[in-house]
């Protein structure tokens, strides 16, 4: 009987054990930056919004509404990162066929760019072929990535905050 109880016990507490560990392995992979990241918005809120970033979210609503991955970083385990932006030369030259606008179409053409990361806190650091650094504070809450937009760019995009979510 002493036998039983105590093998009763110690599977209870095993149990228990395992279960808190997944619970913080599950908890740490959902706020962990490893995986395959999609932009999906900007975020204009607290900006006083010009024109060109105006115009910028209006073409990128457009985009995302036709399941153009606009831009992705796909963050590796081993600390290299890769993004996959589309090549947006071409894009918006050919007016619709009903004079109503410029025609808004997910590029063909992908350029893709490979560094190393690291991140400490909040603070993503990326680093380049180069050896140049460029780090940014960035926002983590379980499948939603905030970054400063000047990263996806640099020109048109000062202030806005793009939003990145977990594929």
């Amino acid at each position: 009987m002493k036998h039983t109880t105590l093998v009763v016990f110690f599977t209870a507490v095993l149990s228990f054990s395992c279960s808190s560990d997944n619970d913080n392995d599950m908890e740490m992979a959902e706020n962990s930056i490893v995986g395959t990241w999609s932009f999906s918005e900007l975020d204009l809120n607290g900006i006083d919004a010009s024109g060109e970033i105006k115009l910028a979210n209006d073409v990128i609503k457009v985009l995302v509404a036709q399941d153009c991955e606009i831009l992705t970083f796909s963050f590796k385990d081993d600390d290299t990162v890769t993004a996959t932006s589309k090549d947006f030369t071409e894009t918006g030259r050919d007016v619709k066929p009903d004079g109503s606008g410029l025609l808004i179409e997910c590029p063909a053409n992908s350029v893709t760019e490979s560094s190393v990361w690291n991140l400490e806190g909040d603070q993503l650091t990326f680093i380049n072929e180069d050896q140049t650094q460029e780090t940014v504070t960035i926002e983590l809450d379980g499948n939603t990535l905030t970054i400063p937009a000047e990263v996806v760019n640099d020109d048109n995009l000062q202030g806005a905050k793009a939003i990145f979510k977990r594929n």
